[in-house]
C-alpha cells in the first residue's frame, strides 16, 4: 500500500515540475512516467489520462487554498486584517511549494470551467469577505465582482511575477505591501 502511495506522489511531483517547466501542452504521459521513474502502465494505474492527473492536482490545491483562506478570514476581524491574512496565506503557500502554486495559477484558465459551485473556491471566499465588508460599511458599495476581481488579480499578478523570476525574495516578505495595496483598492 505504501509503495502505491509513494508511486502516486512521485507521479504528481514529476507532473507538477514538468507542467511548470514545459507547460501542460508540452508535457506528455511518457515525459511524466520517465521523470517519475516508472512505466507508463504504472502511471495509468493511478490516473486514466494526463487530463485526469492535471485536474486532480489542480482541484486538490484549489480546494486547499479555499479552505485555508476561509479559515484565516474567519479568524480575522475587519476587512483590512482579513486581506492581510489572505495575502499572507497565499504567499506563504507559494513559498512552501512554488511549483504546485505556479502550476495552479498558470493552468487555472484550463481548469476553471470544471469548477462547480460545490467545490470550495478561493475567489468566492474572497468575494464573500468583500460583500460582508460592504454590508458592514467598512468599504464603499461598488460592484462586488469588479472589486473581487481587482484584488484577486493583484495577488495573481504578484505570483505570476515571482514564478517568472522577477522577485528574488520570498513572497511572504511582500504580503503586507500587497495586502495594503488591496485595501486601498477597496477602501477608496
Amino acid at each position: 500500500m505504501r509503495d502505491a502511495q509513494d508511486t502516486k506522489e512521485r507521479i504528481e511531483r514529476a507532473a507538477i515540475g514538468l507542467f511548470c517547466r514545459q507547460g501542460y501542452a508540452g508535457t506528455s504521459i511518457r515525459d511524466i512516467a520517465k521523470a517519475a521513474q516508472i512505466s507508463q502502465g504504472a502511471l495509468y494505474n493511478h490516473y486514466v489520462s494526463k487530463e485526469d492527473l492535471a485536474w486532480s492536482l489542480f482541484s486538490r490545491c484549489w480546494v486547499e487554498l479555499a479552505i485555508g483562506l476561509r479559515d484565516r478570514i474567519r479568524a480575522a476581524t475587519g476587512l483590512q486584517e482579513k486581506l492581510r491574512a489572505v495575502v499572507r496565506y497565499i504567499f506563504e503557500f507559494y513559498d512552501k511549494d512554488p511549483e504546485l502554486v505556479t502550476f495552479v495559477y498558470f493552468s487555472r484558465h484550463e481548469h476553471l470551467r470544471r469548477v462547480t459551485i460545490d467545490l470550495p473556491n478561493p475567489y468566492l471566499v474572497l468575494k464573500t469577505a468583500i460583500l460582508e465588508a460592504m454590508a458592514k460599511g467598512e468599504i464603499p458599495h461598488r460592484d462586488p465582482e469588479a472589486m473581487s476581481t481587482m484584488v484577486a488579480g493583484t495577488i495573481m499578478q504578484v505570483i505570476d511575477t515571482k514564478a517568472l523570476g522577477r522577485f528574488r525574495q520570498d513572497l511572504g516578505r511582500l504580503s503586507d505591501i500587497v495586502a495594503d495595496g488591496c485595501w486601498r483598492l477597496l477602501s477608496n
